[in-house]
């Protein structure tokens, strides 16, 4: 194969490229034997179907792989043998990969390459911190979101408390037509049926019990599959099937599923999870600002097909997603044209920001090793309460492993900058 190279044009290597007839139909031809010894059709024997036969079902399925097989070793023996950096994989049409007429496989394709980046001096960047101290205000709230989550239900005997819950039957009334009905609901006394009003609605199921109906006024929802209902007057039925209490545990019980001795232990171990949880936010703000400074301090000539196709992928995100929810096709488009400024700017963003990672983690040799990628696999397993080797499965079957990498490395330059960085307190 025949490889010539062109880099007269900035960001982009021009690479054509030959495969001699020879070659080619040699390919073909043990192509065309694979797929005969894996043939079995009826009235032949496995491995004898006659070569014409595997010809016709199968040659234009085999003459299409060699076509990928030899543009896939064109791009790879450019990129090595010239070192190279694409920043994205070329868009090959179908169109563009006929054979000659004298049976050669050749074509052109380009690479956009990741232009050369001068950054601007990226250690010592300062900013201010924005860390608040823990208060005992804070710690109050903390500890009272705990007890709720650990709370238990206990039947509401003598009807149910502002934060109790009822399991029940809901039926939706427009005069003796019944237009909405549903069981086993689980309501609140903050969470009022849509079209109903919430303090009424309080006001009227704080006290309720089992087996008790509430009737009150509404306005019917536009969610109606009735639309000549949408928006009239009507009334709701809540008819309770189990009306509970919630009970939240003693202090001592806290303290010993936090494994704490006392409520001041109790006290300082939600202090520390707070703190730690503010530190968090508070680093990854500082990461972002110091990310976007370096972007915006960075004069990059984007290439422009990268771009153009990252700012479609945007746009056919957002399409997809309108179009999901049941938008009309003529307002998915007027929504596109609205974003297409907006999309183009983002994907400016993300490619700028993606380009000075790199640039920066082989700077400063940030590598992304197998261990990280076998921590974050482990991560995400346990986040999903899954296996590592289904999530390793599902990110190899969607081709993530590269965008997993990426995340990673961005990763390591935003801990880089932050530590590398010049932190004040508020003066």
């Amino acid at each position: 194969m025949d490889i010539t190279i062109d880099k007269t044009e900035a960001n982009v290597a021009k690479v054509q490229f030959t495969v001699p007839a020879k070659d080619f139909d040699q390919a073909y031809k043990r192509g065309l034997s694979q797929a005969r010894s894996q043939s079995a059709m009826k009235g032949f024997r496995p491995g004898k179907v006659p070569m014409k036969m595997v010809e016709s079902k199968h040659g234009e399925e085999i003459k299409d792989d060699i076509k990928q097989h030899f543009l896939r070793q064109a791009y790879s023996q450019a990129v090595e043998e010239n070192s190279l950096k694409p920043i994205a994989h070329p868009r090959i049409q179908k169109d563009d990969t006929e054979l000659a007429e004298d049976g050669s496989f050749g074509m052109e394709f380009e690479i956009s390459l990741r232009p050369e980046i001068e950054l601007p001096e990226y250690k010592g960047l300062k900013i201010e911190n924005e860390i608040e101290a823990i208060q005992d205000t804070d710690i109050d709230s903390a500890l009272e979101e705990v007890m709720r989550q650990q709370s238990r239900t206990e039947e509401a005997t003598d009807g149910i408390e502002e934060d109790g819950i009822v399991l029940c039957n809901v039926k939706f009334m427009h005069g003796d037509d019944e237009v909405f009905n549903r069981e086993g609901l689980r309501l609140s006394p903050t969470t009022a049926p849509p079209g109903v009003d919430g303090d009424k609605f309080k006001e009227l199921l704080v006290g309720a019990k089992t087996d008790e109906t509430i009737e009150v006024a509404m306005t019917l929802p536009d969610t109606l599959e009735d639309e000549s209902k949408r928006g009239q007057e009507g009334t709701c039925h809540i008819q309770v099937t189990q009306a509970f209490n919630m009970v939240p545990p003693t202090t001592e019980e806290l303290c010993e599923l936090l494994q704490v001795e006392d409520e001041a232990g109790l006290r300082e171990k939600v202090r520390e999870s707070l703190g730690q949880a503010a530190t968090d936010r508070e680093n990854n703000r500082v990461e972002t600002v110091l990310l976007d400074q370096l972007i915006d301090s960075c004069d990059i000539e984007l290439p422009g097909p990268v771009l153009e196709e990252q700012t479609q992928n945007r746009l056919q995100s957002v399409a997809n997603r309108l179009a999901q929810s049941g938008v009309p096709h003529d307002e998915i488009e007027k929504e596109l044209e609205d974003q297409k400024e907006t999309a183009g700017e983002d994907a400016a963003k993300g490619l700028k920001a993606l380009l000075i990672v790199e640039t920066l983690g082989e700077k400063e040799d940030l590598m992304v090793t197998q261990d990280d990628i076998e921590a974050e696999l482990t991560s995400i397993a346990a986040r999903n309460q899954s296996t590592v080797e289904d999530v390793r499965k599902y990110y190899g079957e969607n081709n993530l492993g590269q965008q997993m990498a990426i995340e990673l490395l961005e990763r390591k330059v935003r801990e880089f900058l932050r530590e590398h960085a010049v932190i004040t307190d508020p003066s």
